[in-house]
């Protein structure tokens, strides 16, 4: 998945969830999953492959705060999608902060 489909992404449930409030923070019962979500657009504008990675992750965990079930199913769905995109292309998984030495 290219960048701009994963800010896309990204843009649409942070607008779902109603945090599309120019980086204030959302009061409310999605608070913490609209923060982790705006954390990992921001790291991945900025290129910061493990930040983005652990926001999502994050944004993973805090996804029972979605009441609809449809919407909650929907956005789990996407956040994972977010995440094995994010995968080495091997399906190798490195620690955080380690770099590819492939020559």
């Amino acid at each position: 998945m290219e960048q701009r489909d994963r800010l896309k992404c990204l843009d649409e449930l942070i607008a779902d969830l109603g945090g599309a409030d120019n980086g204030m923070h959302t009061n409310g019962p999605c608070g913490l999953l609209s923060e982790h979500l705006r954390a990992a657009r921001s790291a991945l504008l900025g290129s910061r492959p493990v930040e983005y990675g652990l926001s999502l992750e994050l944004a993973k965990g805090s996804v029972a705060c979605v009441a609809d079930k449809n919407a909650r199913n929907r956005t789990t769905a996407m956040v994972r999608n977010l995440i094995d995109s994010n995968a080495p292309p091997d399906g190798s998984s490195r620690a955080p902060g380690t770099e590819s030495t492939t020559n």
